[in-house]
């Protein structure tokens, strides 16, 4: 690289570029494991699906949808415990094309409850 095509810039430019890095790689903000986390409540994660999901989503109540929420089991099968990445109900709650539920999205604390609920291994508790 001829450094002379960038003049007198070339050295601020390097320090810059290495004082980025070494931040980068010196500051570290890992996040606590879920399991490391006060353990999430089914009672309260069933009220963010009661409060926001149940009036399409309590299973053959004409909305269109065959997917109910009222229960455990039925939230169950929107879910893959441990890993909300490939859980379809929050998965769609954080959608950015077609959130859930279409009339508002739930609010990012309640959102982030069922995250730690799931990762946590959706218990029944």
């Amino acid at each position: 690289m001829n450094l002379k095509r960038f003049g007198n810039l070339s050295l601020p430019v390097i320090a810059g570029i290495a004082i980025l890095f070494l931040l980068n790689s010196s500051c570290k903000h890992d996040g606590i494991p879920a399991d490391q986390m006060t353990p999430v409540a089914f009672a309260d994660v069933q009220q963010v699906y009661f409060g926001y999901c149940t009036s399409c989503h309590s299973g053959g109540n004409g909305g269109g949808s065959r997917l109910d929420f009222t229960t455990y089991e039925g939230i169950l099968r929107t879910v893959s415990k441990g890993n909300s990445s490939n859980s379809k109900s929050y998965q769609a709650m954080i959608n950015t094309f077609q959130i859930m539920p279409p009339k508002g999205s739930v609010p990012t604390s309640q959102r982030t409850l069922i995250r730690l609920w799931i990762d946590q291994g959706a218990n029944p508790q």
